[in-house]
């Protein structure tokens, strides 16, 4: 459980199995949402209500990679609306390193871009944006599946509240879950802002 949201878990090969089938058919969609033109500044516009809402100060974000909803209007803006921003690393044993944004980025291990800065932790963040693949209205999130979100979000000491960024087609019912999923508080599309609960 995580800010109020009860999570019933299906067992883990089906919901794994579940969610394969589910990533594929949200894939192939978002090569025509990515196209949107008007979805980063949507996308900002709504973020910066949910910071002004929380009183957020530094937030946690990432480089939007691929077909990611693109939040680099809202990096951008970041530091005239006196937002500090930290940004995730990947680490090869499936741990993710923080470090506040700089502007600079560099090849990551998986090949793009990642930030280059000073080190710092995920609990310092009033605000943690995770980009998804869906997320459903109980607040449980679909990754890429390979849980390097769902570790950091798992360390007791990270309790600022969590928004999953995705597109307006890619809020869903219901999505399979498993144990160890972390779930979101809010989620931020182009066209809304959704509190979880």
């Amino acid at each position: 459980m995580r800010h109020g949201v009860k999570i019933s878990a299906m067992s883990s090969p089906d919901a794994q199995n579940a969610k394969k089938l589910l990533r594929a058919q949200l894939s192939s969609a978002r090569q025509t949402l990515v196209r949107d033109a008007s979805a980063p500044i949507g996308l900002e516009r709504h973020l910066l209500q949910l910071v002004k809402h929380l009183g957020a100060k530094t937030v946690a974000a990432y480089l939007p990679f691929g077909t990611e909803p693109n939040i680099g209007q809202f990096i951008i803006g970041a530091a005239g609306h006196s937002l500090a921003l930290i940004m995730p690393v990947a680490n090869p044993d499936g741990s993710l390193a923080w470090v506040r944004y700089t502007g600079q980025s560099a090849a990551g291990i998986f090949g793009f871009e990642e930030p280059v800065g000073p080190g710092v932790t995920l609990h310092e963040a009033d605000l943690i944006l995770i980009p998804a693949s869906a997320v459903d209205h109980q607040g449980n999130r679909l990754g890429k599946g390979k849980g390097f979100y769902d570790i950091a979000l798992s360390d007791p000491a990270v309790v600022a509240p969590v928004a999953a960024v995705v597109y307006d087609s890619e809020v869903l019912d219901a999505i399979p879950t498993e144990e160890h999923d972390q779930p979101v508080a809010f989620v931020v599309t182009p066209e809304r802002l959704i509190e979880i609960g």
